[in-house]
């Protein structure tokens, strides 16, 4: 059960990739490497949370679906990905804004309280 949400959201980083997967974020949750969560798309999570979790992780941070291929969009409309650390869920958006620029946002953290 998500049981609080944070609204978090800012700008981590902007410029080369190739310096945006070198670096560690400072975050309230957690300290987080860009390997943390690049693997780890967004959707992907409704296969750890219940359907109702995930509905209120979309609901509140106000993700929409977008692009040919219809996947959970954030700032900037950059796709989603998750790091998952112990009861925290950290949701951010990433992807390149313009040709060799990148962008990483921090989207919101959410507490997770399987048992409750």
């Amino acid at each position: 059960m998500i049981t609080k949400y944070e609204v978090t959201k800012s700008l981590l980083f902007d410029g080369d990739e190739e310096e945006a997967v070198l670096k560690s974020f400072s975050l309230p949750a957690r300290n987080i490497k860009f390997s943390d969560f690049a693997n780890n798309n967004f959707e992907d999570l409704q296969k750890i949370l219940t359907p109702g979790d995930f509905d209120t992780i979309i609901k509140t941070a106000g993700f929409t679906p977008g692009g040919f291929l219809n996947l959970y969009q954030g700032s900037d409309r950059l796709r989603l990905y998750y790091a998952k650390r112990e009861d925290a869920i950290i949701v951010f958006a990433y992807g390149e804004f313009q040709p060799t620029r990148y962008k990483l946002y921090l989207e919101g953290v959410w507490i997770y309280n399987p048992g409750k």
